[in-house]
């Protein structure tokens, strides 16, 4: 993979997206999933925070503030019953992994550093571009906690431009059965929503920039 070619970013600035298929090689994908088997195999799920009703909003704003540098496991909301213990194992527990992926395990470092990704990058205009957050997604079967329509910039919030560029893999085929992404064209060009921002490690403020209404 090279960099995008004028069609190709032709259509990313219009749309605001671009679907590129089979980016990655099987060989980078089956890496990547068997790392992550292993990630979650060794991790003790006893000591985990999680994002159930037991554990309070300051405790899981630094959790998540602290996920910046670490690879820190989330689990599922429904993966856990009335008395907090979990009602399936782990691995099928499990929300995202994340959020510094692409700096401490060396294999999700050498994807995110590779060439491919870096020339994508370049092509879209970045001179030295950093990365700044890794996650890997879970579509869990039967309980997963609903993804509403949302704006990724309103955690990943620049100004007085926007400066990040997201790119999602996809690890497996995703289709309109079993959970793939959907995006609305044009829409990078609208008002921008919500931001939120951390005015310190345990508070997390939210601002409504604005609202705008899409309808479907």
């Amino acid at each position: 993979m090279g960099p995008l070619s004028a069609d190709q970013l032709s259509l990313f600035a219009s749309q605001g997206y671009l679907v590129v298929e089979s980016f990655a090689s099987s060989a980078e994908i089956d890496g990547m999933r068997k790392r992550m088997d292993q990630l979650l195999h060794d991790f003790d799920g006893s000591s985990a925070m999680n994002q159930d009703v037991f554990v309070q909003q300051k405790e899981m704003n630094e959790f998540m503030y602290e996920s910046a540098e670490k690879i820190s496991f989330f689990f599922e909301e429904k993966a856990f019953d009335e008395e907090g213990n979990l009602k399936q194992p782990k691995e099928v527990s499990m929300s995202k992994v994340g959020h510094a992926l692409h700096e401490l395990d060396p294999v999700f470092k050498d994807y995110s550093r590779s060439e491919k990704i870096t020339s994508v990058l370049q092509s879209l205009g970045y001179k030295r571009p950093v990365i700044i957050q890794s996650v890997y997604i879970f579509k869990q079967s039967g309980f997963g906690n609903d993804v509403a329509p949302h704006q990724d910039n309103s955690t990943l919030y620049t100004e007085p431009k926007t400066t990040c560029t997201g790119l999602w893999l996809a690890l497996e085929d995703a289709t309109t059965a079993n959970g793939c992404m959907w995006a609305i064209p044009g829409s990078h060009r609208s008002t921008h929503l919500i931001s939120f921002a951390f005015s310190s490690a345990s508070q997390l403020v939210q601002t409504i920039e604005s609202v705008y209404i899409v309808m479907i």
